[in-house]
């Protein structure tokens, strides 16, 4: 096996390992995570992937970045399996899916054109970036862990595409005669396999993706980079989504990286952002503190935000209701204009239907239709802060 660097006693670096998961279309999103990292600095010496992570590694070894964005951003799922036509009737669906079951999985000669077309075995050889991916036999379901060196000249691109074999949904790919399936089957991300190649650090980018997902149990320092949002369906490959879907994983990167703050969006941590979060966060309690003084069974605020679970507790309202009416995640902010963006999307007539509670002239009504609309009552406290006047220290009770 190849996996063992070779033995050095003088002191080195780190060796850092990029760590990616399979998710089939959701795959865009890794896209965004290079384009972070590189502009951060940050270069793997390994890269492990599964399924679409062991394609988009290879690409990313080759230095392939715009290759693969622009991969992304044109192809459609017809580009990457043999699918009925668009305008097909019911009973022509039928007939194809049966035929998809009879012969073992969709037909993806388009995805082998695609990587017969964009990689080269012979430059992603001599990468100084070293690759490894999983795969598993369909007989008996046996995990297969390869680094490049363990994979016979020639073969590459079949294990490439064994490793993202999508059964039953895709056919298994046959190599020397042995059906390979998506390394998924076994390990949707391959951090073991990392540290048997010699990484020291981790990061690892998880598209929620299905199969299976060990534990990571290398005790290597890790970061994980996950979307908040849900980023598309594993197998409708859109330019549109993709296109989201690589401003996500770029925003999460950085994120991750300690680069911006927030959960559900990209918040600079500059000082002056920071400052007027915190400034937002104490006029919000203050806000809550006021209404629970007059009506003490309005505490609906803090139901939405337990199932909304931003972590960023200063932001956590603002983001909340930023997400309820459909602020766009994919662009960058500062807390004020998050908060911009909130007011321009929310709807003022039914958020100040709630003014009464605030101003004392609400009735019981009013409190019970709070306790039943929880996240448009967040809004609402959400507007009162970023509008209204802003409140001396209320003492809770």
């Amino acid at each position: 096996m190849a996996w063992n660097r070779p033995v050095n006693n003088s002191v080195h670096a780190p060796v850092r390992a990029l760590v990616l998961a399979g998710g089939g279309a959701r795959g865009s999103y890794q896209v965004g995570v290079w384009r972070a990292l590189t502009e951060l600095g940050w270069r793997p010496g390994i890269i492990t992937g599964t399924s679409v992570g062991s394609l988009n590694g290879a690409m990313f070894a080759l230095d392939l970045y715009e290759t693969a964005r622009d991969m992304w951003l044109t192809i459609r799922s017809q580009d990457v399996m043999e699918l009925p036509e668009q305008n097909a009737d019911l009973s022509e669906l039928h007939a194809f899916l049966r035929d998809v079951v009879r012969q073992g999985g969709m037909d993806v000669s388009p995805l082998e054109e695609i990587v017969e077309r964009v990689l080269d075995e012979d430059a992603l050889r001599a990468s100084p970036i070293r690759l490894g991916l999983v795969t598993v036999e369909q007989r008996g379901l046996k995990a297969r862990e390869l680094a490049l060196d363990d994979i016979p000249h020639g073969k590459v691109k079949d294990y490439l595409l064994a490793s993202a074999a999508c059964f039953p949904a895709l056919r298994a790919h046959i190599i020397d005669g042995v059906s390979y399936l998506d390394g998924g089957y076994r390990d949707n991300m391959p951090t073991a396999l990392a540290q048997k190649m010699g990484a020291d650090e981790l990061v690892c980018v998880d598209l929620e993706g299905v199969g299976i997902t060990r534990p990571n149990r290398t005790g290597l320092p890790t970061t994980l980079i996950r979307s908040y949002w849900e980023l598309g369906d594993i197998l409708h490959f859109d330019p549109d989504t993709a296109r989201r879907n690589m401003e996500l994983g770029y925003y999460d990167t950085r994120r991750a990286m300690g680069c911006l703050r927030g959960c559900a969006y990209a918040v600079s941590c500059d000082a002056r952002s920071c400052q007027d979060a915190a400034a937002f966060a104490w006029q919000f309690g203050q806000q809550q503190k006021s209404v629970r003084e007059k009506y003490p069974v309005t505490l609906t605020a803090d139901l939405a935000l337990r199932l909304a679970n931003l972590k960023d507790a200063e932001l956590a309202p603002l983001e909340a209701a930023a997400e309820d009416v459909g602020v766009d995640p994919t662009q960058f902010y500062t807390t004020e204009t998050l908060g911009k963006a909130f007011l321009e999307k929310c709807e003022k007539d039914r958020i100040e239907s709630f003014a009464p509670l605030f101003e004392g002239s609400g009735r019981a009504a009013d409190a019970a239709r709070a306790a039943l609309l929880p996240n448009t009552f967040l809004q609402a406290l959400v507007y009162r802060v970023l509008t209204g006047p802003v409140l001396p220290e209320v003492i809770e009770k």
